[in-house]
């Protein structure tokens, strides 16, 4: 009985590092061809149980945006589509109506890409995300300091 479990736990595991793979794999594929345009900034909005936006931003030499892929989902199948309505406006000019057609995690999203693009223009390197664990300790360490 333990060792069924064992074997399908390790089953379930090994599906779901090769379904990640693929996904990466995807990733990959979009920023090598939008990277052949051109620069490209890359924001995120995650989270642990909500929906997680990847979105790859292609823009110019004057940071006006060409084309936006977005991958939007909770699960390794979600892939990356185009993303359409912020063509033509400069990336850390975008106007409040253009940002009011999407949802907050895509906004969440298109933030970062301006703030990861600003750190890159001044020479800086963006902060690396943290892991899920990452951010479920840091809130008990937070709730530890408020305690203490």
């Amino acid at each position: 009985m333990i060792i069924t479990l064992l074997v399908t736990i390790a089953a379930m595991f090994l599906i779901q590092t090769l379904l990640g793979m693929g996904q990466v794999k995807n990733f990959n594929k979009y920023y090598s061809e939008m990277r052949k345009e051109g620069k490209v900034s890359i924001g995120r909005s995650k989270g642990l149980i909500r929906t997680g936006v990847v979105l790859l931003i292609s823009i110019d030499q004057k940071a006006r945006i060409k084309k936006v892929k977005r991958m939007q989902g909770l699960t390794v199948f979600t892939r990356f589509k185009d993303l359409n309505g912020l063509e033509g406006q400069h990336l850390l000019k975008i106007d409040e109506q253009s940002l009011n057609q999407f949802d907050r995690f895509t906004v969440k999203a298109i933030i970062d890409a301006q703030h990861v693009y600003r750190i890159v223009q001044a020479g800086g390197e963006p902060p690396k995300p943290k892991s899920p664990l990452q951010s479920v300790l840091q809130v008990f360490k937070r709730k530890e300091e408020v305690n203490s």
